[in-house]
């Protein structure tokens, strides 16, 4: 997730202060994600993770961080249009 210009993998693996990246933890984590879905982009940063290119991974998880927030906002949608169309019928 990007917030305020942080990234946050699980438990706060990238600490922009102190510019230390846990690249295993990191990876851990993206190979879960890649487990449940299926995308490009979780491969690229998991390549990256692995050869600890950190302006790549960084670049990457932006990316994954908006294409997760576009997939939320459109189960929110789905979701919603459910739930009013069981409230008309």
């Amino acid at each position: 997730m990007i917030n305020n210009s942080i990234i946050n993998i699980g438990d706060n693996n990238i600490n922009t202060i102190t510019n230390n990246i846990d690249y295993d933890k990191i990876s851990e984590e993206l190979r879960i994600l890649l487990d449940h879905y299926k995308d490009e982009i979780i491969k690229e940063a998991l390549i990256y993770s692995k050869n600890k290119d950190k302006n790549k991974l960084i670049s990457c998880l932006k990316k994954l961080s908006k294409e997760a927030l576009e997939i939320i906002k459109h189960l929110s949608l789905t979701t919603l249009e459910k739930i009013i169309e069981q409230n008309l019928f």
